[in-house]
């Protein structure tokens, strides 16, 4: 009896081991890595979808290249993020390929200190475009937009440091149910005036049944996107005369430099329009919503306790996946010089433009694998790649090529109209948005007052303007100062021998951006001289 148990003891244990190896071997992640390059990428959109979408991608560039292994980092964007990317550049364990945003505040400096400029490499096409439409082109010219964004936000004029995965848009997303229930009607609204009209009849519907609905989901981060949409269409016409160059454009520090001159203030009457404008969609939002983060807003929307969200498509995927009712999209209607509260002050509609590319990913200069993660950008924003981000996630491609899903189609359709520019005047810069919003408050609530939040703007903003452009001035010539010794590096390569034609392209344009840079520096200098003194 006693022998019988050893044996079946045997046994059990002979099983237990024939089970586990066959599940290390053929299920769970080898104990060591058969790859011997490891990039880290790093990003902020933790949205449903997007980490599918690089998961797909890496999927399949690991499939063509086996020994690289890529991870993918999800990082918590609002709060998280710029204080985890600064510690970790600075200690040298940055990973090799981040996600960086203009907007992101107190982080202007990290592009100059920290990442590669690509300007090279996308002179050249993608050789993960072989067999597509993009074959022959060169790779900065297969963006849907040519890399606006990065161009613009480049530390270094004329140089682009960043490629981007995907294009947004914002909509105006409606639970149809509770639109019909309250209105009677599912239509959606034609003009700014019908929109404001249908958040009246929601505040009403809501007086007298007791229910906790409002127009629209409350957060700081929802606001300040319907704020900046309403706000920018009265200064239509303001940021048309500040465009001395003709430009139809206007950077922020030439939004800046004019206030300082005394071209604007937060008491023309054309800026207290659109503080009018932003008066009442607060109202139309829970008290404290400035308290509140986007997913406080999503969970209000999924709760049925607010009838519209006003969001980017980048949400579009987590609410078609996690409502329990119809979502449809709408466009939040542009204010119009017809409107009764303030169109006399608005030149015309504004446009969307055509497509402004995003997520914006940068290549860490101190990488120890630069090739592989700059081979990865290429896989990923390829037609192969960008279709597989695009399928996986509900997300817009960034990429000329790319087939565009039905259900988000629309979502490409943008209005025409006069250019909105690139400044909104409320947060330009780091200060000026840490006045803004310490001030808010005198516009919100049953006492609040467009002139009373004016009059706190214009008395704290000259300083706090001052200090952005001074940081703006200090970031550019962060950048100047240390490309001397690589230009005449560079020209040293190019001169040969053998003469280097790749490396010579490098050099001019690394002079001319050098040049640029100084001048824009020495342009915020004259300004801050010329201004000193003026309240």
């Amino acid at each position: 009896m006693r022998r019988r148990t050893r044996r079946f003891g045997f046994w059990l244990l002979l099983l237990a081991y024939g089970v586990a190896s066959y599940w290390v071997f053929t299920r769970s992640t080898p104990v060591i890595n058969e790859r011997p390059v490891t990039i880290r990428f790093a990003h902020w959109q933790i949205e449903r979808g997007p980490p599918d979408g690089v998961a797909a991608a890496i999927k399949r560039y690991e499939e063509l290249n086996p020994r690289v292994k890529v991870e993918q980092l999800l990082v918590p964007g609002a709060t998280i993020y710029p204080q985890w990317m600064r510690s970790n550049l600075a200690g040298g364990m940055g990973p090799d390929l981040m996600e960086w945003g203009m907007w992101m505040s107190g982080t202007k400096d990290i592009p100059a200190r920290y990442f590669e400029p690509l300007t090279a490499e996308l002179a050249q096409p993608n050789p993960y475009n072989r067999g597509t439409s993009q074959e022959k082109i060169p790779w900065e010219k297969t963006f849907h937009d040519q890399l606006l964004g990065p161009r613009r936000d480049s530390p270094d004029p004329g140089q682009i440091y960043a490629v981007t995965i995907s294009e947004t848009s914002v909509r105006l997303f409606c639970n149809i149910e509770l639109l019909k229930t309250i209105t009677g009607s599912v239509a959606a609204p034609k003009t700014y005036d019908d929109f404001r009209q249908i958040l009246a009849k929601v505040q009403d519907y809501a007086r007298r049944t007791g229910r906790l609905i409002y127009g629209l989901a409350g957060s700081r981060d929802n606001g300040l996107w319907v704020a900046e949409n309403v706000f920018s269409g009265p200064l239509l016409g303001v940021t048309r005369e500040l465009d001395d160059p003709g430009y139809l454009y206007l950077y922020d520090r030439n939004a800046l430099a004019a206030y300082l001159e005394g071209r604007w203030n937060y008491h023309t009457p054309a800026v207290e329009a659109g503080m009018t404008l932003i008066q009442e969609m607060a109202k139309a939002m829970k008290p404290g919503f400035l308290q509140l983060l986007r997913n406080d807003a999503m969970l209000e929307f999924f709760r049925g306790e607010a009838v519209f969200i006003y969001t980017g498509t980048y949400d579009a995927t987590t609410l078609r996946r996690m409502s329990t009712f119809k979502v449809v999209p709408m466009r939040l209607p542009s204010v119009t010089p017809d409107d009764p509260v303030v169109g006399r002050y608005v030149i015309g509609i504004g446009g969307e433009g055509s497509g402004e590319t995003g997520v914006a990913i940068y290549l860490n200069r101190n990488s120890a694998h630069k090739a592989e993660a700059l081979d990865f950008l290429r896989f990923l924003t390829s037609v192969p790649g960008n279709q597989l981000f695009t399928d996986n996630s509900g997300w817009l491609p960034s990429v000329n090529g790319v087939r565009v899903p039905d259900e988000i189609k629309n979502f490409r359709e943008y209005q025409l109209g006069y250019t909105l520019g690139q400044a909104p005047f409320d947060i330009i810069g780091s200060e000026m948005n840490l006045v803004w919003n310490q001030n808010f408050y005198r516009l919100m609530g049953e006492h609040g007052s467009v002139g009373q939040f004016a009059d706190a703007l214009d008395q704290a903003m000259p300083v706090a303007i001052r200090k952005d452009l001074q940081n703006e001035m200090r970031n550019t010539l962060l950048l100047v100062r240390p490309q001397d010794s690589i230009i005449v590096a560079t020209a040293e390569l190019a001169a040969g021998p053998p003469a280097d034609e790749a490396q010579s392209v490098r050099q001019h344009g690394m002079e001319a951006g050098q040049t640029m840079s100084e001048g824009l520096a020495f342009q915020m200098q004259l300004e801050l001289e010329k201004t000193a003194g003026k309240k």
